[in-house]
């Protein structure tokens, strides 16, 4: 029996949803993002047949800067183990050569280790570790307000605020568990859906990728970091969405203190992210 891979359809998604919270019952999301994830105009749904059955599927879209993000990759665990997860991978590459994308990242749990295996056998690298802190909406303290905050309203403004503290973000932002590179189409992004929050030095940038009724995300934020958590919370208190979300470099003893100062969980475990360049 050999398993082949073709690009998915709305149509296969019953089948998928079936496959997900078998592959990870603990994360879940696809049938919150299907709009984006099966539009093939940015890139392709995967999915992994045998013998006219699905089995697996993953997805592989183009971020602002033409980079390549590989995600949601999941198999029937009757299947694991048998190769599907090589062949979507295999797409995976090929999709990386068709787009012509100066990289591609993916993310993983550090000890994940399936899955950080076939990223190296695929040429990728672990560049950059974090953990997620997390608030819940019926975790939320009094706060003292903040006030004086602004949106940037150019990517100019926007690029002025972030990028003296990109190097202790390892020049990756972050947001919904998805890296980007810092530069100027990211920027115009994040204005473009007023993401971008600045007072004097600081500033901090608000949003979500997907599932934005669920979550809002602390992406970056430096200077104050004191102010900028506060006003985060603010925001937070006032979207009436379930989670305040912010993903730190590991090492960053500052972020980690003030996330668990205002009440956020921040679990043990590591969060990676693999890279390739072209």
């Amino acid at each position: 029996m050999s398993i082949t891979v073709r690009k998915g359809v709305l149509e296969d998604l019953p089948k998928l949803l079936e496959i997900e919270p078998k592959a990870t019952p603990g994360l879940q999301y696809l049938n919150d993002v299907q709009e984006e994830f099966f539009n093939n105009e940015i890139g392709e749904m995967v999915v992994a047949e045998e013998d006219g059955n699905i089995i697996g599927f993953g997805r592989f879209s183009t971020q602002f800067d033409g980079s390549g993000w590989l995600e949601c990759l999941r198999v029937d665990p009757a299947h694991q183990k048998k190769g599907c997860g090589a062949q979507i991978w295999k797409r995976y590459v090929e999709l990386c050569d068709i787009y012509h994308v100066p990289f591609v990242r993916m993310y993983t749990g550090l000890t994940n280790y399936a899955s950080k295996t076939l990223g190296e056998r695929n040429g990728l690298h672990v560049a950059y570790q974090t953990q997620e802190g997390t608030l819940l909406k019926e975790n939320i303290p009094d706060v003292e307000p903040v006030e004086g905050f602004e949106l940037a309203d150019c990517h100019h403004c926007a690029a002025a605020a972030i990028e003296p503290y990109a190097e202790g973000y390892h020049n990756y932002y972050c947001i919904n568990r998805t890296f980007y590179t810092m530069g100027e189409p990211l920027y115009k992004a994040l204005v473009k859906d007023q993401m971008v929050w600045k007072k004097g030095d600081s500033m901090v940038v608000l949003g979500a990728r997907f599932q934005k009724d669920k979550g809002l995300h602390i992406a970056l934020m430096g200077g104050n970091l004191d102010e900028c958590v506060r006003f985060a919370i603010q925001k937070f208190r006032e979207s009436g969405v379930g989670k305040l979300v912010c993903m730190i470099p590991s090492e960053r003893e500052d972020l980690h203190e003030v996330l668990l100062k205002y009440g956020f969980t921040i679990p043990s475990n590591h969060i990676i992210m693999l890279e390739r360049a072209f």
